[in-house]
C-alpha cells in the first residue's frame, strides 16, 4: 500500500508531464510570436553574430566618410574599405540563410517523425518544430530558440533531406538471439558461406532512420492526397 506521500508523488509526477495534445495546443511558434515575418527576419539577425559586427563596421565606415572626407586618399581609404565590407556582409547575410548540417540535429528530427507519425499539414509538425527550434538552441547550434519561422518551414527541411533519394524497405529484424546462435552453429565450418559484414558507427543507423523517416512520410503523403481525391485509383 502506498503512503499518502507517494500518492502525492505521483500526482506531482503526472501534472509535470503534460499530454501531448496539451503540448500540441499550447507551443507558440516564431509565426504566433512576432508581428510579421520581417520582424521575425530583423530579429534573427540582430542576434547573428557575424552579421551585426559586418553592419556596424559599414556603418562607421559610412560616418567617417561623411564627416571626414578630406583628402583623396581618405576618399579612396574609405570608398575602397566599404567595397570590401559590402561583400563580407552579403556574405555573412549568406551564411545565415545556410541550412543547418549536423547530423545529431538531423537524426533528432528523423526520431521526432518517426515518434508521431506526423500527417501532411498536420498538427504534429507543429510540436516537432517546437522541439526542433529548442534543441538547436539548447545545443549552441542557432543563437535563438526560433530558427524554424513555423511547421511549414521545418516540414521544407526534413522533406530537403529526403526528397529525391532511395530507399531500401527495412524487412523484419531476427525473431531472437537464439535463432541467431543457432544458425551461427550451423555454418560454422563451412567456409563456403558467405559471411556477412558491416560497418560499426559511433552513433545511431542514419540511413535506418531516414529510411523509416521517408517510409512514414511517403504514406502520409499518399493519404493526404487519398483524402483530397477520393476517387483518384479509378483514375489510375
Amino acid at each position: 500500500m502506498q503512503t499518502p506521500s507517494e500518492n502525492t508523488d505521483v500526482k506531482l509526477d503526472t501534472l509535470d508531464e503534460p499530454s501531448a495534445h496539451l503540448i500540441e495546443e499550447n507551443v507558440a511558434l516564431p509565426k504566433e510570436i512576432f508581428s510579421s515575418y520581417w520582424s521575425y527576419v530583423l530579429y534573427e539577425m540582430a542576434h547573428y553574430k557575424l552579421i551585426v559586427i559586418v553592419l556596424l563596421l559599414n556603418v562607421c565606415l559610412v560616418l567617417l566618410f561623411l564627416f571626414f572626407h578630406d583628402g583623396v586618399l581618405t576618399i579612396l581609404f574609405y570608398s575602397l574599405s566599404l567595397i570590401f565590407c559590402l561583400p563580407m556582409l552579403g556574405a555573412s547575410v549568406g551564411e545565415f540563410t545556410k541550412p543547418i548540417r549536423n547530423q545529431d540535429f538531423e537524426i533528432n528530427l528523423l526520431v521526432e517523425v518517426i515518434k508521431r507519425k506526423p500527417a501532411v499539414r498536420g498538427k504534429e509538425w507543429r510540436t516537432i518544430t517546437y522541439n526542433m527550434n529548442q534543441y538547436l538552441f539548447d545545443h549552441g547550434l542557432w543563437n535563438t530558440p526560433y530558427r524554424f519561422y513555423d511547421e511549414e518551414d521545418c516540414h521544407r527541411y526534413f522533406l530537403h533531406l529526403i526528397e529525391g533519394k532511395t530507399f531500401k524497405k527495412q524487412g523484419d529484424p531476427p525473431t531472437s538471439n537464439v535463432t541467431d546462435a543457432q544458425s551461427n552453429d550451423e555454418t560454422a565450418g563451412t567456409p563456403n558461406e558467405a559471411i556477412e559484414f558491416f560497418t560499426f558507427h559511433s552513433g545511431p543507423n542514419y540511413q535506418k532512420y531516414l529510411s523509416k523517416a521517408a517510409e512514414i512520410e511517403q504514406q502520409a503523403q499518399n493519404n493526404y492526397w487519398q483524402g483530397r481525391h477520393p476517387d483518384i485509383d479509378a483514375h489510375l
